[in-house]
């Protein structure tokens, strides 16, 4: 026999182990494969907002990069009302 022969027979006689391992444990199996796939749902839809957010921030910074700079800045200043019985008055 030679080395690819005895590779091939053991993969051969791992796989019938396997599927043996597989019919006495069916419920444990199938119990993995769905944690698995839900799992790799989660990773993908995190992966996926995750993305978007990225996207959000890079067209947020690219927007506000190209808005004007203000040398000033505008302050809003207190407004006092007076209020009489017949009108009221802005003070400012």
């Amino acid at each position: 026999m030679t080395f690819l022969e005895i590779i091939k027979t053991f993969f051969e006689f791992a796989a019938v182990v396997l599927l043996i391992v597989g019919f006495i444990n069916e419920k444990k199996i199938v119990a993995f494969e769905v944690k698995l796939a839900r799992a790799i749902r989660i990773h993908l839809r995190n992966h996926r907002l995750r993305k978007q957010r990225e996207a959000q921030r890079a067209y947020a910074a690219s927007v506000q990069s190209r808005a004007p700079e203000d040398t000033e800045v505008y302050e809003e200043k207190p407004v006092l009302t007076v209020i009489s019985k017949n009108s009221s008055h802005r003070v400012a």
